[in-house]
């Protein structure tokens, strides 16, 4: 029976993971330094990135397709916190679009309202939204800790079988590996 510790993407997948957590983790450490700080832009568009990365592997994307981006996001979004999907998503709030393609694209979060990325962890969620006042803040911190957690569970359910491996399998098939 082929299980994830006998795929030949186990060593690359959990390479992938120490990266990903190392790279944000040591990056956000520089906001600790008065002398530096840390690029709070950047650390949200990597999440935003990482997010969609681990969502295409998620939902077995293995080529690029603007619209598998959308999907893989908003499904790895939904494994962070069930909130973002429930209710803003599906209130109409479209946090691919306004949030890491205005990131990426845009260079801010696009929003009719006024946007902040705020390198604490106060928020009850890494990406707050009010729809009264249209605001969003994206809480650096606090979105860290739940992309690791997402990440951290879907790893253990590829470990004990409960995630689809041949999914991910399709997924990182014919693509580069990070060794």
């Amino acid at each position: 029976m082929k299980t994830f510790a006998t795929s030949p993407y186990h060593d690359s997948i959990l390479n992938v993971r120490r990266f990903m957590f190392d790279d944000i983790g040591k990056t956000i450490g520089l906001a600790d330094n008065p002398n530096v700080g840390a690029p709070n832009f950047l650390l949200a568009l990597g999440l935003c990135c990482y997010t969609e990365y681990w969502g295409r592997l998620l939902t077995g994307a293995n080529k690029f397709d603007a619209s598998r981006g959308r999907i893989g996001f908003n499904a790895f979004l939904e494994r962070l916190d069930r909130v973002y999907c429930g209710n803003l998503i599906g209130s109409g709030v479209d946090l691919y679009k306004e949030v890491r393609c205005g990131l990426a694209h845009a260079y801010l979060i696009e929003t009719s309202g006024n946007a902040r990325i705020d390198m604490g962890n106060a928020g009850l969620h890494g990406i707050d939204y009010d729809k009264t006042t249209k605001k969003y803040v994206f809480w650096v911190r606090t979105y860290f800790d739940e992309f690791k957690g997402a990440v951290n569970r879907y790893i253990n359910g590829l470990e004990n079988g409960t995630e689809n491996l041949q999914v991910i399998e399709d997924s990182l098939n014919e693509r580069p590996e990070l060794i």
